[in-house]
């Protein structure tokens, strides 16, 4: 089946004016956002740009270029391929940059990088990166258990803010992953002028919001921009709760790893979509936000609190770096439980007791979810 890289192979001739932006457009831009243009490009900076073509060349002629090839154990390493296709295509290689950020905050506990690239017609796309590789990145995600807004959040406002203050023209805004969060947020959470020149939202397997936040009317007014999409076997996105209709994607992945947007399917210019999730997924689910209804603020803060405890104990910044020495890591993290103090031992015991028994009392909706597709 067809993927993104095939689809610049049968698509890049093709200029926007002859083919209109699309939703698998959205898709290779936001995969592109993953890659690490640090001092390749200057930061937030609207006023200044280059094409693609030769973003592509500044790239492969860094110095570092391995360094840079490595996006980690959770990211495609196939995007680095998807730049160098898209860069030297006729649909994206004339397409100009601008406005990259990326910031790691490990003292607020933030990871947020976006990147804006002028479209023909006065439109704009501002693709915000998912989770990288970084522990602080994943700790983040945690937190959108337990606080209202989480500094990425903050920040995809902020970028949004400024790039219309900077660019003429109207908006479409999206994101991978977390980035599809982001995205959201921000087309929902901008001043009210921005707002009006959001002209779409891709949510891209994103996880999603608190009840409170999406029973607001910012999010709301939102609802008609936000296109959704999600693989059949969808973890991430399955986080929170949703606003908006959503499409399921087909992948040749299984499990976790759907999540990849590599392993989507695609036909021409659309997505191949099935009728709904699978059941694992679906249990999921209903287990995890019945899980976090459970428990209290207080509980979930403790309970990632010692998580994390427990993971910045192995001294590891990435996740490949817990990864390359699993054995060493998992020795210092068991000795990391026998050193968390009893109050922080007891919130993540009494935690995990209470996941395992949600689980267990989901367990009739999986069966009677599977009876229902045999």
């Amino acid at each position: 089946m067809a993927n993104i890289l095939d689809y610049i192979s049968w698509r890049g001739d093709l200029s926007f004016s002859a083919s209109p932006f699309n939703d698998i457009d959205a898709l290779v831009l936001c995969q592109i956002s993953y890659i690490d243009f640090d001092g390749l490009l200057p930061v937030e900076n609207f006023s200044a740009s280059i094409t693609l073509s030769a973003l592509g060349d500044l790239f492969k002629k860094s110095p570092d270029l391995e360094r840079r090839s490595d996006l980690g154990m959770l990211i495609n390493k196939k995007s680095v391929d998807l730049l160098f296709a898209a860069a030297s295509s006729v649909r994206f290689g004339s397409l100009k940059v601008t406005g990259y950020s990326s910031i790691i905050e490990p003292a607020i506990e933030e990871q947020f990088s976006a990147m804006t690239f002028l479209l023909p017609g006065k439109m704009n796309f501002v693709a915000y990166r998912g989770t990288d590789d970084t522990i602080v990145g994943w700790k983040e995600d945690f937190n959108l258990a337990i606080m209202d807004e989480v500094p990425a959040q903050t920040d995809a406002v902020r970028y949004l803010e400024t790039a219309a203050s900077s660019l003429k023209g109207s908006f479409i805004v999206g994101g991978h992953s977390k980035g599809g969060n982001l995205a959201v947020y921000a087309g929902a959470m901008a001043s009210a002028s921005v707002k009006k020149r959001v002209r779409v939202i891709y949510n891209l397997d994103g996880p999603g919001f608190s009840e409170k936040t999406l029973s607001s009317n910012n999010f709301y007014e939102a609802i008609p921009k936000i296109r959704s999409y999600y693989p059949h076997f969808s973890i991430v996105g399955m986080l929170f709760g949703h606003a908006g209709e959503y499409c399921v994607v087909e992948s040749d992945e299984t499990g976790i790893m759907q999540h990849d947007p590599f392993s989507w399917h695609l036909n021409g210019t659309t997505y191949t979509t099935l009728d709904g999730f699978d059941s694992g997924s679906v249990f999921f689910h209903e287990t995890f936000n019945a899980w976090i209804s459970h428990i209290s603020d207080e509980q979930r803060s403790k309970f990632i609190e010692a998580l994390f405890t427990l993971i910045q104990a192995t001294d590891a910044r990435t996740n490949s770096e817990i990864e390359k020495n699993l054995l060493r890591n998992s020795v210092k993290i068991i000795k990391a439980i026998g050193s968390l103090d009893g109050e922080m031992r007891k919130a993540l015991k009494e935690t995990l007791s209470i996941l395992f028994k949600t689980a267990h009392k989901q367990l009739p909706v999986l069966s009677g979810i599977m009876a229902d597709e045999t």
